[in-house]
Parts: C-alpha cells; structure tokens; sequence
C-alpha cells in the first residue's frame, strides 16, 4: 500500500492537487490518502512584515467548518473511494503541521498545490509548499 498525505486548504491549487493525486490513484489501486487540512493560527509575523492588525482568533467551531468545507471539496474532487480515504485537521503553522504528520504517519509522498488561499504572507514569508519541499521526510509532488 502506498501511503500519500494530500495537504489542502480548499483552494484552487489545492483542487488541482487533488485531481492530479485522482490520476494517480485511478492507475495505482494501492494508493491510499490522507486528506489534512491545517487551521492556521494567527501569524504574528505575516502582522509584522504587513503592518496590518493582527487578526482575532477564530472560535474553534469556525475552525471546524472552514476544515470541513476545505475537505469536502477536496475529497469530492480526488474522488476516490471512501476505504481509500482518510480526512484529518488541524490548528496550526501549516508548514510545520504537514510536515510533522508526514513524519508521524510515515507517509510514502505529499502532495500540495503550488499556492494556497494567502499570496500576501507567500510574498514575505514563503510558501507552505517551498517549506514543506525542503523539510519532507518523504518525495513531495507540487502541483502548479
């Protein structure tokens, strides 16, 4: 069995991850997916290098339905089968989180999209993808 954690956060680019890993899988019947999604914190430092207020946290049942629309529509567009798919998220620094539960579950690949839902903080702090392509315990596909 071949192990991929799919990243999303219900972007576009994260829906083309998805279509692209579905290609994949429709050849490969081994695959099985992890579709996780990270509920970022508020990120003091994107607030520092933009100058704009730092944002009031959100209460934790937001947090669960800004999750659970992001995977919905991830999981419809990979559209595998449901033994073959997994759903999982979190609060965190999504880069930091993708790559922790890389290394916890031991997963064979990730796959992301190049770009998520926040091009102001990619612009000063980098990208999810670029951060999660240099630490990965395992290969990482990024999906333009």
């Amino acid at each position: 069995m071949t192990r991929v954690l799919l990243a999303t956060d219900g972007s576009a680019h994260s829906i083309r991850a998805a279509q692209t890993l579905r290609a994949m899988a429709e050849r490969d019947p081994s695959i099985h997916v992890t579709v996780f999604h990270v509920a970022p914190l508020p990120d003091i430092a994107t607030t520092a290098a933009t100058g704009m207020p730092l944002p009031a946290s959100l209460p934790p049942d937001n947090w669960s339905e800004v999750a659970a629309r992001a995977l919905s529509v991830t999981v419809a567009a990979l559209g595998l089968p449901p033994e073959r798919v997994r759903e999982c998220h979190v609060v965190g620094i999504p880069g930091e989180a993708i790559l922790n539960e890389a290394r916890q579950g031991r997963y064979d690949m990730i796959v992301l999209g190049r770009r998520g839902l926040s091009p102001l903080k990619e612009l000063f702090l980098g990208s999810v993808s670029q951060a999660v392509l240099h630490a990965a315990p395992c290969p990482v596909l990024i999906v333009p």
